[in-house]
């Protein structure tokens, strides 16, 4: 988490645990990516907890290194075009999966972009108000990459026809709204940790189906009584 070393780990062992259990619900491989963003969420956490570690509680050093730019690669260039192809995926409506390739479009442009930003070394992370903030590098205000982001990273599971992907969706617009209200400065760490839990809703979405298979089994057919 945002907040400390010790919310982080916590944070990544909570959802760890959750994608864990989330893996073996799997009964068709195009789910698999997305049945992965927990525990990539729970080692996304683990890299903030490494980061506190390395500032050593200081609150007025600057950071950068290995772990600042995993961070920032997960969070803005993995996640705009994993997250909707990860959907598209597993779509089974045709016409779905068709408007599933605007958001993958728009979320790659942006994946290209910020994996080049990502390797740059001016990449660092600098405490405010007990909070990480990431600096990027953007040679313009960050607020415009939000359009692209959100359409990439939230719109798309509005799109799908499963009501928990929806739901994935609709939390992490929630959670970014949130996190934006709450801290501007330090938004990026803010939302990673409310999205980070936001997808506990995966591992519910693989519940859901596994209950749905075990209710459309078939009775087992009774034996013939003899006559």
């Amino acid at each position: 988490m945002c907040f400390s070393a010790t919310a982080s780990f916590v944070g990544a062992g909570v959802i760890g645990a959750a994608g864990v259990a989330t893996l073996p619900l799997v009964r068709d491989l195009r789910q698999l990516p997305f049945a992965t963003l927990p525990l990539l969420f729970a080692i996304h956490q683990a890299l903030e907890g490494w980061t506190w570690l390395e500032l050593d509680g200081s609150t007025d050093a600057a950071l950068s290194g290995p772990g600042v730019h995993m961070w920032v690669m997960f969070a803005w260039a993995i996640l705009p075009i994993f997250i909707p192809w990860s959907v598209w995926l597993m779509e089974t409506d045709p016409r779905r999966r068709r408007w599933l390739w605007a958001p993958m479009v728009v979320g790659g442009i942006l994946a290209v972009y910020m994996a080049y930003l990502a390797v740059q070394p001016t990449i660092e992370v600098k405490v405010i108000d007990s909070n990480l903030d990431y600096l990027l590098g953007v040679p313009f205000s960050a607020a415009l990459l939000a359009v692209p982001y959100v359409f990439a990273t939230c719109f798309a599971p509005m799109m799908s026809s499963a009501r928990w992907v929806i739901a994935l969706g609709v939390g992490n617009l929630i959670a970014m709204s949130i996190a934006a209200i709450i801290k501007a400065a330090d938004y990026s760490s803010i939302w990673c940790t409310l999205a980070a839990f936001l997808s506990l809703i995966v591992f519910g979405h693989f519940v859901s189906q596994a209950r749905g298979r075990k209710n459309k089994a078939p009775a087992p057919t009774p034996e013939p009584q003899p006559v």
